[in-house]
């Protein structure tokens, strides 16, 4: 096999994708990456679905512009509302959170509990309940929107090594959404900014498997790059962002970007 040395775009709205970045470094080290971070339209969870497409499409069209072999979507928002438009329109191999990212519900067993904690633009599109049941029609699936974690996971410079946050307002926030999972069996963070807080989850669910998607993720793009030929250069990695950003710059540098450049994507109002 010859190998490919084009680099695999990332992409989410801040530091979110970086729980997902995290695991793609350690599983594929010889791999370049270029990260987009659209932190001048976060949250994306707030936005209509005709936002995320416009806002899928800025960040797909620059990072195709770089030459990239794969894109990685790694925010469950855009996998939630944009894989079909963003697969329909561009020439390039996808791996989402979704339909790549829950492919271990096939072997839950029946009736299992399963809880889903996400984004109300995930939420509302039901995304994660379709693939689930999708994957295996016999377990129970509730979800719950939780849009006061996102703003409060931004806040803070996460160290390497994940720890628990002692921050009253956001345990107050993680009992209020994780209330009616207590009885489930297992729970996915289905926002990819959820991970950077999972110690605090699982002290509020000790109980429960809780299940990072990033995980399943990885698999596959480790299996897209296996395929189309794995990068013989010395790796890089090249952090993008469209808002200047003192907490989402110092994250990116705990992360070990060589390179950072502020780029031009445009902006989606709120409304």
């Amino acid at each position: 096999m010859r190998p490919d040395n084009r680099p695999i775009g990332v992409f989410d709205s801040g530091i979110g994708g970086f729980t997902v970045l995290n695991r793609l470094k350690q599983a594929l080290p010889t791999e370049s990456f270029i990260y987009v971070a659209d932190n001048a339209n976060k949250p994306f969870g707030d936005k209509s679905s005709a936002q995320i497409l416009r806002i899928n499409d800025n960040i797909i069209t620059y990072l195709l512009s770089q030459e990239v072999k794969l894109i990685v979507i790694a925010c469950n928002t855009s996998s939630a509302i944009a894989l079909k438009h963003d697969k329909r329109l561009y020439p390039v191999p996808f791996v989402d959170m979704l339909l790549d990212g829950l492919w271990f519900a096939q072997i839950l067993g029946p009736r299992t509990k399963v809880g889903v904690i996400a984004t109300k633009a995930t939420v509302a599109s039901h995304a994660y309940e379709k693939t689930l049941l999708q994957y295996n029609p016999h377990i129970e699936v509730l979800q719950n929107a939780c849009p006061k974690l996102v703003p409060l996971i931004e806040q803070y410079a996460f160290a390497p090594k994940q720890t628990t946050i002692n921050n009253p307002e956001l345990e107050e926030a993680i009992d209020e959404y994780t209330l009616p999972f207590k009885d489930h069996d297992v729970m996915i963070l289905g926002c990819s900014h959820y991970p950077h807080i999972q110690k605090n989850i699982e002290l509020a669910l000790p109980s429960i498997r809780v299940i990072d998607p990033a995980e399943y993720v990885t698999k596959r793009v480790k299996e897209h790059i296996e395929i189309m030929g794995f990068s013989t250069l010395k790796p890089f990695s090249k952090f993008c962002y469209t808002a200047a950003e003192a907490t989402l710059e110092a994250n990116a540098k705990h992360l070990g970007f060589e390179s950072f450049e502020r780029i031009q994507l445009g902006t989606v109002s709120k409304s």
